[in-house]
């Protein structure tokens, strides 16, 4: 069903890696009570990400869905890059003997770290459990096809909202299960465009300013980041308060995007089309970051926050940019874009 080119979704993508680079800043954790509400404000953006790509999946690859052309450009443009950077990560892994702290030898890290993805990296746990997405998708085009589909994304969602992540993201399928509701909601939302984009205003309204005051409402419920629950089968039934939150403000953000940003954006669109570069990248940074501030005082909660900031969110732009430009279009198979 490849229909116009949807800019509301792009300027919500580039936000999205925004908010999912900002997510991974340490710093957060300095500013006590104030780092809850921020942490909860800029975390599980990933949501985000997994709805963003279950809407395209749909919006562009279902009607003429070929399994085997759309695995060969996964592997090119998402598995292939994060083989390609995973080499100097387990190699730092190996080199620091974090083998041995995992009672593991060094053929076992290796397949380890490969299947789990973020043991050196931790952004880097998103790759495999996407891939298990990519692997399912002829069974999600046949459900689009069908009204089942409306169970999966509340049966989903509610997992969503009743789980949470595997311990250290370090098991695939349970992070699949946790936002498996995300993926079928936007695969919805791509399957009724015609109608979400036929709302009158008033109703759109009334959407925006609701899911605003649920996600403001479960922002002043949220316990704090002490409390979170660990692991997905220990916290299967307690609420998490982050991915509703997340459902909420996607919910807000798509049609606000929807009404006031369908048109094209320099900024949001450029720093869609580079996202995955970004996603790649900004890991490394958060390493990079994490040794400058073992040897520097930064005087206050504020510089170290902003400091990072700068590090892991606009040198991961700066290196991505200097990466398309020596490489070309070749840098699709280092950093997927």
């Amino acid at each position: 069903m490849k229909g116009r080119f949807r800019y509301s979704l792009e300027n919500f993508r580039g936000v999205a890696i925004i908010f999912v680079m900002l997510s991974h800043i340490s710093s957060i954790y300095s500013f006590e009570k104030g780092g809850d509400y921020l942490f909860y404000l800029l975390t599980n953006a990933t949501a985000w990400f997994v709805f963003i790509s279950g809407y395209l999946f749909y919006y562009l690859e279902s009607e003429k869905f070929e399994y085997g052309k759309y695995l060969i450009k996964k592997l090119k443009y998402v598995v292939l890059p994060y083989l390609f950077l995973s080499v100097p990560a387990i190699i730092a892994g190996l080199y620091f003997s974090r083998h041995v702290l995992y009672g593991l030898t060094s053929d076992q890290y290796v397949a380890w770290s490969l299947v789990t993805g973020g043991t050196v990296v931790p952004p880097m746990w998103f790759i495999p459990m996407i891939v298990i997405f990519f692997l399912l998708t002829p069974v999600f085009n046949f459900l689009s096809k069908t009204k089942i589909i409306y169970i999966f994304v509340a049966c989903g969602l509610v997992l969503s909202i009743f789980s949470s992540r595997s311990v250290n993201n370090t098991n695939a399928f349970f992070s699949f299960l946790n936002f498996a509701g995300f993926y079928f909601l936007g695969m919805v939302a791509a399957k009724n465009v015609a109608v979400l984009d036929s709302l009158s205003y008033a109703w759109k309204s009334k959407i925006i300013y609701g899911s605003v005051a649920i996600f403001l409402l479960f922002g002043f419920l949220y316990p704090g980041i002490e409390e979170e629950p660990v692991g997905f089968l220990s916290s299967l039934g307690s609420l998490n308060f982050l991915n509703v939150g997340k459902l909420a403000f996607l919910v807000a953000i798509f049609f606000i995007f929807e009404r006031y940003l369908e048109r094209k954006n320099n900024v949001l669109g450029y720093l869609a089309k580079i996202s995955f570069g970004l996603f790649f990248i900004h890991g490394f940074m958060i390493l990079i970051f994490a040794r400058i501030a073992r040897d520097v005082d930064f005087g206050n909660a504020y510089v170290r926050f902003f400091s990072e900031v700068a590090i892991v969110v606009f040198v991961s732009i700066a290196v991505v940019f200097l990466i398309k430009v020596v490489l070309g279009k070749r840098s699709r198979y280092v950093v997927g874009c």
